[in-house]
C-alpha cells in the first residue's frame, strides 16, 4: 500500500513537471521571440522651401555692393574686428605679429595662399593654390575642411554670412594689398505677369 502511495506521489510530481514544460512550449509557439535588428526607425523628412520646391542654393555675398557703401563698410569692419576674438587663440592680426598655431593674418587679404614667411603649412594648404580674394576667403571661412580637405585648421567655419562678410571686411582693412572691389552683382528682375484680360495687341 505504501508503494502504491509513493508511486502516486511520483506520478503527480512527474505530471506537474510535464505540464509546466508543455505550457512553456505552447507559449513559445504562440509568442514570437525574434526581435528586429533596430528598435525602430525615424522617417525621412524633406523640408521644402516656402512656396514649394527645394531650397535654391544661395549665391556668394555681393561684396561690390556691400563694400561700396562707406558707412556700412565701417560698421562691417568694426563687427569683423570683434569676430576676431574667436580666432586669437590661433592667429595674430597686428603687423609683424608672431605666428601661433596658424599664421599671422595682418596682410592675408590679397596675398597668395600658404605664402606667409616662417609658417609651416600643411601639404593640403600648400597645394591649394590661388590667392585670398573676396570669394576665396568666403568659401574658406564658411567651411575650411570642406574648402581645403586635409587642412590642419580645426575651425568649423562661420555659417553666418554677415559674420563672414564682416570678417573679410576687417581683414581687407588691415591689408596693404590692393584687390579691386568686384562689380555689384546684377539684381534679380521679377517678371510681372500680364494683367488678366489684357490682349496682346493692347486694344
Amino acid at each position: 500500500m505504501s508503494d502504491l502511495r509513493m508511486n502516486s506521489v511520483f506520478g503527480a510530481v512527474l505530471a506537474s513537471v510535464l505540464g509546466v514544460m508543455g505550457v512553456g512550449v505552447l507559449a513559445g509557439s504562440l509568442v514570437q521571440s525574434n526581435y528586429p535588428e533596430t528598435a525602430g526607425y525615424l522617417p525621412e523628412v524633406q523640408l521644402d522651401a516656402p512656396g514649394g520646391g527645394p531650397a535654391a542654393p544661395a549665391g556668394p555675398p555681393d561684396f561690390g555692393r556691400l563694400f561700396a557703401d562707406q558707412a556700412q563698410l565701417s560698421e562691417l569692419i568694426a563687427r569683423g574686428e570683434r569676430i576676431t576674438a574667436q580666432c586669437t587663440a590661433c592667429h595674430t592680426f597686428d603687423a609683424g605679429g608672431p605666428n601661433r598655431i596658424g599664421p599671422n593674418l595682418h596682410d592675408v587679404f590679397g596675398r597668395a595662399v600658404a605664402s606667409h614667411a616662417g609658417f609651416a603649412y600643411s601639404d593640403a594648404m600648400a597645394g591649394h593654390g590661388g590667392g585670398w580674394d573676396y570669394l576665396a576667403l568666403n568659401d574658406f571661412l564658411l567651411s575650411p575642411a570642406r574648402d581645403v580637405p586635409g587642412t590642419k585648421m580645426a575651425f568649423a567655419g562661420l555659417r553666418n554670412e554677415q559674420d563672414r562678410v564682416a570678417l573679410i571686411a576687417y581683414l581687407r582693412s588691415i591689408s596693404p594689398n590692393n584687390v579691386a572691389l568686384p562689380a555689384p552683382l546684377p539684381e534679380a528682375v521679377e517678371t510681372a505677369a500680364p494683367a488678366e484680360g489684357a490682349s496682346a495687341g493692347g486694344g
